[in-house]
């Protein structure tokens, strides 16, 4: 088993040297939730936490909603109560919101009452959920969660089986997105963009999911209009000035504290209260909520092109220890942001624990994107999904799961290994939420340090696994081992490699003498399991 990172080691958490003020001193998880006895001795499963509604019982729910109470948006923490309690092996649903309905309001929100509760604004108090990013003043994905699973503990590793998906409708019954150019893609980077080329404006192209008529899934993604997100004629003035003091809602005891921003700055930039109102453009606050004019829509893209249905999770992993928020934005050891279009149906995914209780997240959900993710978003929607949640004990854990210190996914064809500039970028690097952003080596953007992460993590699964040397290792490495770029957006890059079972599983050579994927996970299908 791979080293535990020392958890009492005290790390930096400022972000942009805005700090989260925790009111506790101690960084200690709370005990486990009382019903976790009854769960883990009877296999039943299921309590789902509101704030009203805690009692000591342990009812068998095993829905877990999006709301403004069952989520945290823009931050992970160790400290959060739980929004869900289930027990070992259990099936779960959860509805997954998503961060970026606020671009396209009439076609992803409007009138759907979960939407209309997690980004509600009101004009006295501001935003329901204030608190965003670290220091509660940023942006980010809302993320669903956290799910306790009992028993779970430092040194184990939790399963994540992905059932299935499904897009949220609107109260038409229809599924939208939207993809945005914004400033971190490929395309605006220093020497990359078209020569000559001045980027000023955040293309974004609102899709909709086109459905079969019988079944209901979805087919394709249809462009319906073009917009420049960045216009000032999108409305971002409201009403209701978010609070320059807040408190971080549903914290453990130990977890209790707040955030003072009595500069009113958000996301980089000062955003003033004036006579009750504020203008966020150009801020990176999320949850603002618009519908951009006709005179910037282009509606010349409908029926130009059809992208792939390839449905799949963007952020999902578990809390690391960190006493502090932190953002959401990089991947990391327990999974996170890892923007990997193949965490679709047929996906199992293997996360190392780091809290008690693993607290599973999960949102930035993608009705499509490619390899690299290179504009800076995929189709951003709104999903629902299925899942078998099964976790593996630190003493007892099976061969290919003992160097697990990474996020890995299995499908029926493949084993797929994840590595990023920094494997570990909170304890790596120094201040982390301030550089993790910067080009290498001082920042996690460093595709070489990327490649050569995810190179020694395949060479030590393939020998410890299949009874390799390092000679033979590396040989099948340079063959039949694919190294495939992840993405080059999320300020920690990242890199997989896509080792194929048919390799080492012989009892399939005489009857499939060459390798052909039967499972493509997350590619456009009308069969699903």
């Amino acid at each position: 088993m791979p080293p535990v990172p020392d958890f009492t080691v005290a790390i930096p958490m400022l972000y942009n040297n805005t700090a989260f003020v925790k009111n506790a001193t101690s960084n200690e998880a709370s005990p486990a939730p009382a019903c976790c006895a009854a769960m883990m001795s009877t296999a039943t499963a299921g309590r789902r936490l509101m704030q009203a509604d805690i009692t000591d019982g342990c009812p068998t729910g095993t829905t877990l909603k999006g709301s403004s109470q069952t989520g945290h948006w823009g931050y992970w923490y160790d400290l959060l109560e739980p929004a869900l309690i289930i027990g070992n092996d259990t099936v779960i649903d959860v509805e997954m919101p998503t961060f970026a309905a606020g671009q396209a309001w009439s076609e992803m929100g409007k009138g759907d009452p979960g939407m209309e509760d997690i980004y509600h604004w009101d004009p006295v108090t501001g935003p329901r959920i204030a608190f965003k990013g670290p220091t509660g003043a940023t942006g980010g994905h809302y993320m669903t969660g956290p799910i306790y699973v009992c028993g779970a503990e430092a040194g184990d590793v939790l399963e994540v089986q992905i059932l299935d998906l499904l897009p949220r409708p609107n109260p038409q019954n229809e599924s939208f997105g939207v993809t945005t150019a914004f400033s971190i893609g490929w395309w605006n980077r220093t020497g990359y963009s078209t020569p000559g080329y001045a980027p000023s404006r955040n293309g974004a192209v609102v899709y909709k999911a086109i459905k079969d008529a019988d079944t209901g899934r979805p087919l394709y993604w249809e462009p319906q209009y073009l917009f420049d997100d960045s216009s000032p004629l999108n409305n971002r003035t409201v009403s209701g000035c978010v609070p320059t003091i807040g408190e971080m809602p549903r914290t453990t005891a130990n977890g209790d504290g707040y955030y003072d921003n009595s500069g009113r700055v958000f996301g980089g930039k000062m955003v003033p209260c004036v006579d009750g109102m504020q203008n966020f453009s150009g801020s990176g606050y999320s949850g603002l909520v618009y519908d951009s004019p006709e005179e910037i829509r282009d509606y010349s893209v409908k029926g130009k092109w059809r992208i792939p249905i390839n449905m799949h999770i963007g952020n999902m992993g578990l809390a690391p220890v960190t006493g502090a928020p932190i953002i959401t934005a990089p991947p990391m050891r327990t999974g996170g942001n890892i923007d990997n279009k193949r965490i679709g149906i047929g996906a199992t995914m293997y996360y190392p624990v780091e809290a008690a209780g693993a607290l599973l997240s999960m949102g930035d959900c993608h009705g499509s994107q490619g390899d690299g993710e290179s504009v800076a978003t995929g189709v951003e929607t709104s999903l629902n999904g299925k899942f078998r949640i099964i976790l593996h004990k630190a003493a007892s854990l099976p061969t290919k799961l003992q160097l697990i210190n990474y996020p890995m996914l299995e499908n029926a064809n493949e084993v797929i290994i994840h590595g990023y500039a920094y494997q570990d970028w909170i304890r790596e690097i120094s201040n982390p939420q301030v550089n993790v952003g910067l080009v290498g080596p001082t920042g996690g953007v460093d595709m070489n340090r990327a490649m050569s992460t995810v190179y020694n993590e395949t060479r030590a699964f393939l020998i410890h696994n299949y009874d390799l040397t390092e000679d033979m290792a590396i040989n099948i490495m340079s063959l039949g081992v694919d190294f495939e770029i992840t993405q080059i957006v999320d300020s920690n890059v990242g890199i997989h490699a896509k080792i194929p079972k048919w390799l080492f599983n012989s009892t399939l050579w005489e009857t499939e003498p060459f390798y052909e994927a039967a499972v493509k996970t997350g590619t456009s299908r009308t069969a699903y399991p």
